[in-house]
Formats: structure tokens, sequence, C-alpha cells
């Protein structure tokens, strides 16, 4: 796949294993024994045995963030890739987040485009949010910081606007200041603003890991995956407007 590099050669391409590539993943890894000799020895097919499932899939994640050297061709190779992956019903897909490229856990359709118009429309808090995506759903997930990334996307979004006065705000004190305002409403007929509250409060109660001391635990995978879908609709909220001050959204006379 994208271990091959392609030379024009007459009337059609030619195609063979890019070394420099193996051994550019070899160093970045630190593997203490090369794979090199398998595949001066097999070919590509070789090396895929010899890697197994778990390292062959690291590569192909390696792979896929290097396709942006591949300059005007790189959407196309990432397209074939896509493919091969969705028709082989692997659970694994070519994501990218905030202008990066890498394999990520495949989730249903319409969840994925949520998060993709959230980080492109929220600035700061979707580059934010776009790291917790990518911590929570790649090749090697870290809850922990997928969790801290989530928070610290709401915070991003919606300090400012909860708490403009508070240059230290948190999502805590955030939550606090909203319960005591009592005045929010968010865009909907109902106008009640108490369920994002209610979800606010619970993306930062959940957390139990921002303090030290008896307990102290990294986030599951489901915790931290419930974290960032908390966060999504948040931050849509906020940078959208969706969700304000009651005061502010009387219009003036």
């Amino acid at each position: 796949m994208v271990l091959q590099r392609d030379r024009y050669g007459g009337i059609e391409f030619q195609r063979w294993p890019d070394v420099n590539l193996l051994q550019e993943y070899e160093t970045a890894t630190r593997r203490p024994e090369s794979w090199l000799p398998k595949l001066n020895e097999y070919g590509v097919d070789g090396l895929c045995d010899a890697m197994g499932p778990e390292d062959f899939l690291d590569f192909v994640d390696f792979l896929v963030f290097h396709t942006q050297r591949l300059g005007s061709h790189a959407d196309v190779c990432r397209t074939e890739l896509e493919a091969l992956l969705e028709n082989a019903g692997s659970a694994w897909k070519v994501g990218e987040r905030d202008g990066h490229a890498a394999l990520e856990k495949r989730v249903p359709e319409g969840v994925a485009d949520a998060v993709d118009d959230t980080v492109s429309s929220a600035g700061e808090a979707g580059s934010l949010l776009a790291e917790a995506w990518r911590s929570l759903y790649g090749r090697s997930p870290d809850t922990e910081d997928a969790y801290e990334k989530a928070i610290k996307a709401v915070e991003e979004a919606g300090a400012s606007i909860v708490s403009p006065d508070n240059k230290r705000a948190s999502l805590g004190t955030m939550v606090r200041d909203m319960k005591a305002q009592k005045d929010w409403a968010l865009d909907l007929p109902t106008g009640d603003a108490d369920v994002p509250v209610k979800m606010a409060a619970a993306l930062w109660v959940g957390q139990e890991g921002r303090h030290g001391g008896n307990g102290y635990r990294k986030p599951t995978q489901a915790e931290a995956e419930a974290a960032v879908m908390l966060a999504v609709p948040l931050v849509q909220w906020f940078t959208s407007g969706a969700i304000q001050r009651r005061s502010q959204s009387i219009p003036s006379v």
C-alpha cells in the first residue's frame, strides 16, 4: 500500500518497496531488531507476515500520517486505503482531525460528521476537541489525555461567556456560576438550559483523575468516550451561541 512508491516508467507506473520509510519507522519506534532483512529477502508480503497484526497496524498508522509527503497524491492514497479498510470490514478507518491524518477507530458516520463540523467551526476549542478524539480513538489510546482535553475544549469554548471576569475559570467554576446565575437559555422551544448544565457537571465530576490522592485511577475507555461525546455538543452550543443568558438573548426595543 503506502509502503510502495510510484515511479513513472514508459507507459505505466512501476512499484518498489520504500526502504527509507521502514528504517524511519524503526528508528521512531526504537525497534531492537530490524525487519529490513525480511523485506529484502521476502518482499512486502514477507514483511507483513513478520510484523504481525498489531505491529502492522502501527506501521500503517505511521504511513497514513506521512502521506502528507505525497502532496497532491495524498488524498488519492488515503481514499484508496479507506476503501480497502471499509470493504474488509475493518474496525479501523482513515481519519483526519485538525489537519492530522491517522488511523482511528470506526464510529457511526453521523457521530464522526458531528465531530468534524464542531472541530472545523470552533477555533481553539475545536483543536482541543480534535486532540481529545485522536487520544481516544487512535492506535495508542490515552484515556486520561482524552478526558482532560475534552474538559479543556469546553472551558475554551465557554469560560469567557459564563465567567468573563474570571481569568482562571475552570469547568467546575463554570458549572457553579451557571447554577448560581439561573438565567441560561438553550436555543430550543423549551428554552431549558438545565440539560447542558447537568452535562457540564457530569463531565467535570466524572474526571476522578483531576486530583491526586486516594482512589486515583485513569478513566476507562468507556468513561473517556462518554466525556468526549458530552464535550462535542457543549462546545458547539457555546461557540454557536445556542446557549446564552436570557438577559443577553432578549432583543432591545
